[in-house]
């Protein structure tokens, strides 16, 4: 966006990738809405461009769908995952008060919603069974919708899909507001934190996180462990684990990047154990480790110390004492992940962090110093 001036962009048709992938309720309420609040300020530059329509591409979780069943039939079914609920949330930030309308794009026969003269939402991608698969029959199809592509998808850049890879063959493409801040801070993680640097990983996503720490072991000076990733590392130490939750297939890595920086790898000295399992990092063992977050210049965290990500919140304490004390740390701060930022967002403690990624396996893809298909071909 940066490269794409506002007087450019007047009467053009613009579209753009978002990923507003986000929690929907039951009764079919927005839950989590801070994905489409990051992408606001590459729509409002949008619209104050006096662009002539704005097109707003996205998915939602994995619908189940047969190829080349007709559209109406596949939105029936997957009635949980329409956009609908997205539509609205976006207007109520955008400030526009009439209620989304439904209505079919006959260009590509695709049903839409249009928020207001010049933009429209289109119902999520992903009920096209060409998405996912990158068809270049899709891509060809969108690229009719507009004159410029603009992806500001970071969290679903790491896959090549029609709507983030190959519409860019057809079209001018540029990236949004949002993957260029992810970009900008990502990248200080990987070239110059500011030190000591401090990683704290957690959860699961056990293999991913193992890539990151062997990318970025050398920049970074401490790294505590909670969670599978804790219960794998300590288990190729010796520790009787019992019945935890380990990557077994991952233990030979595990002692690979131990054995390089066996001083680097913080453990928690207390756990929380449930009928044979370590279910949570004993808030006490968090507090011994106040010394890393008071003496650490930079703070990355991604995953949490309990069962969280199950919906078991009476094992969320360790995970709270670790975002208390990086809350009251003076680093710079940064946080990445589903679940941990989902905690966070419990505790409101989401704007007492430097920068929120909205990736998830796309930041750790990134910081693992792999290349994300729907950025590489922005180059």
């Amino acid at each position: 966006m940066k490269d794409l001036p506002i007087n450019d962009l007047k009467n053009k048709k613009v579209i753009i990738r978002v990923d507003f992938n986000v929690p929907i309720s039951q009764n079919g309420q927005v839950e989590d809405d801070s994905r489409i609040k990051a992408s606001l300020k590459t729509i409002k530059y949008l619209m104050q461009s006096n662009a002539k329509e704005i097109i707003l591409i996205s998915h939602l979780g994995r619908p189940v769908i047969r190829q080349k069943e007709k559209i109406e039939k596949i939105v029936s079914g997957n009635a949980n995952l329409t956009l609908l609920p997205i539509a609205k949330k976006l207007s109520e930030w955008l400030k526009i008060t009439s209620e989304p309308k439904k209505y079919t794009i006959k260009k590509i026969n695709f049903p839409a919603y249009k928020l207001s003269d010049n933009l429209i939402m289109l119902e999520n991608i992903r009920f096209d069974w060409r998405e996912e698969k990158n068809e270049e029959s899709l891509s060809k199809d969108l690229a009719l919708l507009g004159n410029i592509f603009v992806n500001d998808a970071f969290a679903v850049s790491h896959r090549a899909h029609s709507s983030v890879a190959g519409i860019t063959k057809f079209l001018p493409s540029c990236a949004g507001f949002l993957i260029q801040n992810e970009i900008e801070h990502l990248d200080k993680l990987l070239t110059e934190p500011q030190k000591p640097f401090l990683m704290i990983l957690g959860g699961a996503k056990v293999y991913d996180k193992m890539m990151v720490v062997k990318n970025i072991l050398k920049k970074v000076d401490f790294i505590l462990l909670g969670g599978v990733m804790a219960n794998t590392f300590m288990a190729v130490r010796g520790i009787d684990v019992k019945r935890s939750i380990v990557e077994r297939e991952r233990l030979e890595l595990a002692d690979k990047l131990f054995r390089k920086s066996p001083k680097k790898f913080i453990f928690p000295t207390t756990l929380v154990w449930d009928k044979g399992k370590i279910v949570d990092v004993d808030p006490a063992a968090v507090r011994a480790w106040k010394r890393y977050f008071d003496k650490a210049e930079t703070i990355f965290w991604n995953g949490t110390m309990g069962l969280t990500s199950l919906g078991i919140n009476k094992y969320s304490f360790g995970t709270k004492e670790v975002a208390k004390l990086i809350v009251e740390s003076k680093a710079k701060k940064i946080v990445a992940g589903g679940d941990t930022i989902a905690e966070i967002a419990k505790m409101h403690l989401e704007n007492k962090f430097d920068f929120v990624s909205t990736g998830g396996g796309a930041t750790l893809e990134y910081l693992a110093g792999n290349k994300l298909p729907g950025l590489e071909v922005l180059k």
